[in-house]
């Protein structure tokens, strides 16, 4: 894969982490939290976090065709690396009460939650686009026959 098509799902799984985190902090809010007002600074988080979730796939690319356990161990060694930057951004937050391990479990279980349905949502994109490209190549040999 080129750099600009690595630039490009990177692009994708970003917004797709903005989507699924903005969503996930509103749940974790209205749960923990109701009475808080934020001010527009609020706005930020997903976007940070979502490029915490974004890079460390940047740097764990390979070329070669991976079997399906490298495929998984790199996904531990992601899932691992994202958990343990958001929770060190979680204690040493002062706006998140970390105090409450309820708060701090619900956050550790919302970045496991939200990074498998990223990886779900990334698969179903490919798998679209596959079966898209099989079909014009099935068009292209049957108009070529």
């Amino acid at each position: 894969m080129k750099f600009k098509e690595r630039i490009i799902e990177a692009l994708k799984t970003y917004f797709i982490l903005v989507t699924l985190i903005t969503v996930f902090l509103m749940v974790v809010g209205l749960l923990f939290d109701k009475g808080r007002t934020f001010s527009y600074e609020a706005f930020l988080s997903p976007l940070v976090y979502s490029l915490i979730g974004t890079v460390p796939g940047l740097f764990l690319y390979s070329e070669k065709e991976v079997k399906m356990s490298g495929m998984i161990i790199r996904h531990i060694i992601r899932i691992t690396i994202i958990e343990a930057v958001v929770m060190a951004l979680v204690f040493t937050s002062k706006n998140i009460p970390s105090e409450r391990l309820s708060v701090v479990l619900s956050i550790a279980f919302g970045i496991a939650v939200i990074y498998a349905l990223t990886v779900v949502i990334e698969y179903l994109f490919e798998l679209s686009q596959s079966k898209q490209m099989n079909r014009y190549l099935e068009d292209y040999q049957k108009n070529n026959e």
